[in-house]
């Protein structure tokens, strides 16, 4: 139990020590960690301040209220119940040709998009 215990501990101890910044050495085209004739060692950029941390982590947290702001006015928007177009009846006299109301003794312009034409009748 003890053992556990200081394994534990020793393996959260080295977790928080800072990683020793390792060399990279650029040979030709190539990158390496391992140093190369004729390599250049190139500096590793420094990591963000404590400063551009905190603001990148403030920063999360408006985009987090932002995006939780939209969430709820979606979820709101979306439990609106949705109108809905139910058409009237059709009267029987409004169907039938030559009766007022009737669509068919309506004239419409011809379309430029579609020319169909009823079938020619038949000779008898």
């Amino acid at each position: 139990m003890i053992g556990r215990l200081a394994l534990f501990a020793l393996a959260a101890a080295s977790a928080a020590l800072p990683a020793a910044a390792q060399g990279i050495y650029r040979c030709g085209n190539s990158y390496s960690q391992q140093p190369c004739p004729g390599g250049n060692e190139l500096k590793a950029p420094a990591g963000p301040s404590a400063r551009e941390q905190a603001r990148a982590r403030q920063e999360a947290r408006n985009e987090a209220r932002t995006a939780d702001a939209m969430e709820r006015a979606r979820l709101k928007e979306e439990a609106k119940p949705v109108p809905v177009y139910i058409p009237p009846e059709k009267h029987e006299a409004a169907s039938e040709p030559g009766k007022p109301g009737s669509l068919k003794n309506v004239k419409r312009p011809p379309s430029p998009y579609f020319s169909a034409v009823p079938p020619a009748e038949p000779k008898k």
